[in-house]
């Protein structure tokens, strides 16, 4: 594969988490700061789409928390039985 291909790959699965990452937040209504780092670790997104994905989610209504408040799990691993 090119290195534009793999460049457009990338980009296409940062487009894709960030999607799932914010249908998984409207769904809960909150997001940890570790789900953030799981899916973007340090660095891997530029500060400036950090802060638009930071953006969209309060948009929405989706609160980023330090901690787990009990809603459920990790985006795209399913859910608790309860």
């Amino acid at each position: 594969m090119s290195e534009l291909g793999e460049a457009e790959e990338a980009v296409m699965k940062r487009k894709d988490a960030e999607e799932a990452l914010l249908e998984f937040g409207v769904e809960r209504g909150v997001i940890l700061f570790d789900e953030l780092e799981d899916l973007f670790p340090a660095g891997s997104l530029p500060l400036e789409d950090m802060e638009g994905l930071l953006m969209r989610l309060e948009g929405l209504g989706v609160r980023v928390v330090e901690k787990d408040e009990g809603k459920g799990t990790k985006p795209g691993r399913g859910r608790k039985a309860a």
